[in-house]
């Protein structure tokens, strides 16, 4: 391997769970690893993901791992649990979903180079989650969660709460985040999932956490769904990427709906859909997300399904960028996403062969 990215059109398995096991088949370790946030700084892959950490137990921890090449070929460090539920807490039960960007961030006066979003709960039954940021000095940590008070007393997380949205007790609520910076300091875009009585979307909003503990929501809409492929044209469980060299944004999501061939689990996608919208008719491009009169429409670029993967379940993606969420490469990006089997009732028969995976395509628009 030349860089971090495999050829394109090639997909290459990002890494093992453990060196024991026999990947692809059935998940034997009875670990997952799903929901790849990925970053390239100064010649390192750092890479954030949802796994259990217990043998055969569902609870959702956000793991870390480092890649670098060694003579030609990506190595990754073993595995380290960043970020973990806390007792007694809005994230008691799991914390997963991670996304993580590189910026300038004061909390409890204390400076920050790292910001990451992630999804935490309470109940049991995938209902009411909600979204938190934690920060760091480092990428490796430690990570801290931002669990304090804002100046005026408000907490800080969730920082997207269910409530936002009108949630019941029955619906999904936020998570599945993700981080773009605007500036490399403190202003982000924060794109989170909701499921909540009006609908599956995706919040997009502007912040500002360059002091977090007097954070400023600047503007909020919902990602527009103009030429998205599938009969359910809905934006959810996305990941982003801007390309600032030609004033684009990329988009990579599993289409709905899930499951077509009735067979189990069926709430996950068959296929990652992979989109850019053109944003370089505004000054500011981050402005198209916001545009209230604006029509955009998302430009589909490729799919990964079955015949690329050779899975039937292929879901929860995340683009390959640099620290900021930007482009890494300046003609190709690099998809991350999850493969997985068909399984049982049971949970861990399909959880268990969750495994990260990567590709990449060319960018189409070059040839405009």
């Amino acid at each position: 391997m030349k860089d971090f990215l495999p050829e394109v059109g090639e997909v290459k398995l990002l890494f093992k769970h453990s060196d024991t096991e026999t990947v692809g088949d059935d998940g034997e370790d009875y670990f997952y690893n799903y929901c790849p946030s990925i970053k390239i700084e100064n010649d390192i892959e750092h890479v954030y993901y949802c796994t259990n950490q217990i043998w055969g137990n569902v609870t959702d921890f956000v793991g870390y791992r480092q890649g670098k090449i060694v003579n030609g070929k990506l190595q990754f460090s073993d595995e380290n649990i960043v970020i973990s539920p806390t007792k007694d807490t809005w994230d008691e039960r799991h914390t997963c979903d991670p996304s993580v960007i590189k910026g300038e961030f004061i909390y409890n006066d204390e400076t920050y180079s790292y910001l990451m979003a992630f999804l935490g709960c309470v109940p049991s039954d995938c209902t009411l989650n909600e979204t938190g940021i934690a920060v760091a000095k480092s990428p490796e940590g430690p990570w801290i969660k931002c669990n304090g008070n804002r100046t005026d007393n408000k907490p800080i997380n969730p920082i997207v709460p269910y409530v936002d949205f009108g949630c019941q007790t029955s619906n999904w609520g936020t998570g599945q985040p993700s981080l773009l910076s605007i500036d490399k300091k403190g202003r982000v875009l924060f794109f989170t999932t909701v499921g909540c009585p009006t609908g599956s979307f995706t919040d997009v909003r502007e912040y500002d956490f360059s002091n977090i503990n007097e954070y400023k929501l600047i503007r909020e809409a919902k990602v527009f769904i103009g030429g998205i492929q599938g009969s359910n044209k809905r934006v959810n469980n996305a990941d982003f990427c801007y390309d600032s060299t030609h004033k684009k944004f990329l988009m990579a999501k599993g289409r709905s709906p899930f499951g077509g061939d009735g067979l189990t689990p069926n709430f996950i996608a068959d296929q990652v859909d992979l989109y850019y919208v053109d944003a370089s008719q505004y000054e500011n491009p981050f402005d198209v997300f916001f545009d209230e009169e604006g029509s955009e429409s998302w430009i589909f670029v490729d799919t990964i399904g079955k015949n690329l993967s050779n899975y039937p379940r292929n879901h929860n993606t995340g683009l390959v960028t640099n620290e900021y969420g930007w482009m890494f490469k300046n003609d190709r990006i690099g998809v991350a996403f999850t493969s997985s089997q068909y399984g049982s009732a049971s949970a861990m028969s399909y959880l268990k062969t969750y495994r990260i995976f990567v590709t990449t395509f060319m960018l189409p628009y070059l040839n405009d």
